[in-house]
């Protein structure tokens, strides 16, 4: 038996709770994995911070499945828990850092959207290459990307990018979950070509 877990953290707008969705309903597809997560959506209307966990545990035998010994207690990821801590804003990547340890992957979007006090001149936002430098002092893998800049340029809008996030993260990690079942799930519904588009470029980008 082994687990996974993933972080996602944003701003209400920016589909985090998608991202977090998609992953759980791609453990559904097995008998032999189980899938537990939570989010805080209390500022998505507002653009607030929003999180979103996703828990695999994956069985090597249907007996380990049956054990109630063996099931995810819990949804919440503990401080140093997470495998994979994705963001889609600079600053919150930093609130987040408290989930990773020193062998997580980080995967964060480096385009910032400016608080209203930080505009209003009541508070500095914090130069990229200083959170690159605190979350790299944390782990060595962290990567940085202009999500909102490829899902512009490709797409025409911003509503693509946590999709582009996830393609980086099957490129970057080693999550336990087959591609295809991604894909699977993307290409269903309104936008599914989109959808595919974007998480392939995902897995392209370096």
């Amino acid at each position: 038996m082994k687990g996974f877990n993933i972080a996602i953290v944003g701003l209400g707008g920016q589909g985090i709770i998608t991202m977090g969705t998609v992953l759980k309903n791609a453990a559904l597809d097995s008998d032999l994995k189980d899938v537990s997560g939570s989010e805080r959506r209390g500022g998505a209307q507002r653009e607030g911070y929003v999180e979103t966990f996703v828990k695999y545990i994956f069985y090597e035998k249907e007996s380990e499945l049956r054990d109630p010994r063996k099931n995810i207690h819990s949804p919440m990821i503990q401080s140093g828990g997470a495998d994979v801590l994705i963001s889609l804003e600079p600053l919150e990547t930093l609130r987040g850092a408290h989930y990773i340890n020193k062998n997580s992957t980080v995967i964060f979007n480096k385009i910032p959207h400016i608080p209203i006090s930080v505009r209003m001149g009541q508070a500095c936002y914090p130069d990229i290459s200083d959170i690159r430098s605190r979350l790299k002092n944390i782990c060595g893998r962290v990567f940085e990307y202009d999500f909102d800049g490829l899902s512009l340029s490709n797409f025409n809008s911003l509503m693509q990018r946590n999709i582009i996030a996830l393609g980086v993260l099957f490129s970057k990690t080693d999550i336990p979950i087959d591609k295809p079942i991604i894909e699977g799930i993307l290409s269903k519904g309104k936008g599914g070509k989109e959808n595919l588009e974007a998480f392939h470029l995902g897995l392209e980008v370096s």
